[in-house]
């Protein structure tokens, strides 16, 4: 059921945390598309699974609906951006904050769901993906 899981790191330049997005019975992963702001889903890779990996072209990702280019890490839902958010608010600015005085950081969220609420298309020219059946 979950597709990503980062593990927490902090170095002096950069924060990493944790955050699990979870994927639809048959294995897909909701997706928004940052210029239209249309929802979509797609099945992650193997490799995509394991690792955070950048398309072949490095530019990104191209939205199903009206063609246009974003980085990989653009394609966040609302949900899921607005959870990550809330994970950096409470594990990291709230503790650093908390220390200069009385803070009330904000509460956490639920954790993301996921419905079957999309119809399965297979596109002629890329009749392969997305392979057949739930992984």
């Amino acid at each position: 059921m979950v597709v990503a899981h980062l593990g927490e790191a902090v170095s002096d330049d950069e924060v990493s945390f944790g955050m699990t997005i979870p994927l639809d019975s048959d294995g897909f992963l909701r997706r928004e598309c940052p210029s239209c702001e249309r929802e979509f889903k797609w099945r992650p890779s193997e490799a995509q699974a394991e690792e955070d990996v950048e398309p072949a072209d490095g530019a990104g990702y191209f939205c199903p609906y009206r063609g246009v280019q974003a980085p990989g890490d653009a394609w966040l839902t609302q949900a899921q951006a607005a959870l990550a958010q809330n994970i950096v608010a409470r594990e990291f600015i709230g503790p650093i904050v908390s220390k200069f005085g009385t803070y009330k950081g904000p509460g956490q969220l639920d954790p993301l769901t996921e419905a079957d609420d999309m119809t399965l298309i297979v596109f002629p020219c890329h009749p392969s993906e997305p392979p057949e059946g739930p992984r």
